[in-house]
C-alpha cells in the first residue's frame, strides 16, 4: 500500500469503526488519521502475498529500566530474515500535544500519567491498521507487564487475528532490581541534560512505580507460566524465554538467553531464574555513579523548577545507600 491518501482513509475508517464500539477511544478523531497513517508509512510495510501468511508476534516484557530496547535490538540482529515492527505506548507519548484539546503545560512527574490514555489510543489504532491491512507483519510488543488483563488482551488479538496465523513467545528480561532502579534516574537525568526545551515534558519514573513494575512483573510472568503448564491447547503464550541484560550494553553479539520453555531446565523455571537475578545486587560502575551525579549538580535549577531535586536524591540515596554519605550534594 504505496498511496499515502489510501492509508489515511483505510486509518479513518478504522478509527469511526472502533468509536462506535470501543469506549476506550477517547481522543482519536478522524481528523487524526493522516498523522497516524504517516507515523505507519515510515515502517514501509508490505502486506504478505501468502493469503495465509504466518508470522511472529513477541511479547518483550521486562519491568521500568531493565533495558527492553536493546534487548529488542538483539532479537532484531539474532533474526535478520525477519522485519519486526516494534510497538510500545511510550514511543508515542510525544504526540500527546496533537491529539488532546486542553494543550496544557505538563510537567515531568505527570507526563507519563497525562499521557497514558492518548498513548495507548495511537498504539491501539495503530496495531489494528496494521493487523487488518498488512498481514504477515511480525511485530514486537514492549511492556512492563505491569497490568496483566492488559497482556492478556494484545496476546488474544494476535491469537484470534483472522488475516494471520501468529505464533506467540514471552521474551523476558531479568535484571538486578538495584540496576534497573539506578537505570531510571540515568535514563531521566540524560534527557535532562540533553534537553533542547525547558517547555517540553519529559517522562519521569519514580521509585515506587519502579517497585511496582518488580513486584507485578514477576507476579505475572508466574501466571503465563502456569498457563503454558496447564493448558495443552488454551494457552497465551507458545513458549517463554528469559534473557539476562548484557553485561556490555553495546555487545549485542553477548548470548543473553537463559531459559527457553521449548528446552526447560530441570531444575529452575523461568520464575525462578528471574526471581533469582532480580533478588542478586549489581555492581554500579563508579563512573556512571560519577557521571549522573555531575549531571544532577548542573541541572539542579531545573530539577528544582520540576519540584524533583530532593526526590531524585533521596531515592537515589535508597538505591547506593553511600549517596547519602555524599557531602557534596546539597538536598
Amino acid at each position: 500500500m504505496n498511496n499515502l491518501e489510501e492509508l489515511i482513509l483505510k486509518v479513518k475508517n478504522i478509527i469511526e469503526s472502533e468509536k462506535s464500539v470501543n469506549p476506550d477511544i477517547q481522543y482519536l478523531l478522524p481528523s487524526h488519521s493522516a498523522l497516524i497513517a504517516q507515523i505507519i508509512r515510515n515502517y514501509n510495510l508490505k502486506p504478505s502475498p501468502s493469503p495465509n501468511p504466518v508470522a511472529d508476534m513477541i511479547f518483550l516484557g521486562a519491568p521500568t529500566g531493565a533495558g527492553k530496547d536493546t534487548l529488542v535490538r538483539k532479537i532484531m540482529l539474532d533474526n535478520p530474515e525477519k522485519d519486526f515492527v516494534v510497538l510500545n505506548m511510550d514511543m508515542f507519548r510525544h504526540y500527546h500535544d496533537e491529539l488532546s484539546t486542553t494543550h496544557e503545560q505538563i510537567s515531568d512527574k505527570e507526563f507519563a500519567r497525562k499521557t497514558n490514555q492518548t498513548s495507548y489510543e495511537l498504539y491501539y489504532i495503530i496495531q489494528e491498521t496494521i493487523l487488518r491491512e498488512f498481514p504477515g507483519t511480525n511485530v514486537i510488543v514492549t511492556g512492563t507487564m505491569k497490568d496483566l488483563n492488559w497482556v492478556k488482551e494484545i496476546v488474544e488479538r494476535y491469537k484470534n487475528d483472522p488475516n494471520t496465523q501468529y505464533s506467540i513467545s514471552l521474551s523476558t528480561l531479568a535484571v538486578p532490581t538495584n540496576e534497573s532502579a539506578f537505570s531510571i534516574y540515568e535514563r531521566y537525568l540524560n534527557m535532562v541534560d540533553t534537553r533542547e526545551s525547558e517547555d517540553t515534558p519529559l517522562r519521569y519514573t519514580d521509585l515506587e512505580y519502579h517497585n511496582e513494575t518488580i513486584r507485578d512483573f514477576i507476579s505475572n510472568v508466574r501466571y503465563f507460566e502456569d498457563n503454558i503448564h496447564q493448558n495443552s491447547t488454551g494457552k497465551y503464550f507458545d513458549s517463554i524465554k528469559v534473557f539476562r541484560r548484557h553485561k556490555d550494553m553495546y555487545d549485542l553479539s553477548e548470548d543473553t538467553l537463559i531459559y527457553d520453555s521449548k528446552s526447560p531446565d530441570p531444575n529452575k523455571c523461568a520464575t525462578t531464574h528471574i526471581h533469582d537475578i532480580m533478588n542478586s545486587k549489581s555492581e554500579i560502575d563508579p563512573t556512571r555513579v560519577s557521571r549522573l551525579l555531575d549531571i544532577l549538580k548542573r541541572n539542579g535549577e531545573y530539577l528544582k523548577s520540576q519540584g524533583l531535586y530532593k526526590e531524585v536524591i533521596t531515592d537515589l540515596g535508597k538505591v547506593l545507600p553511600e549517596l547519602s554519605k555524599n557531602a557534596n550534594i546539597e538536598k
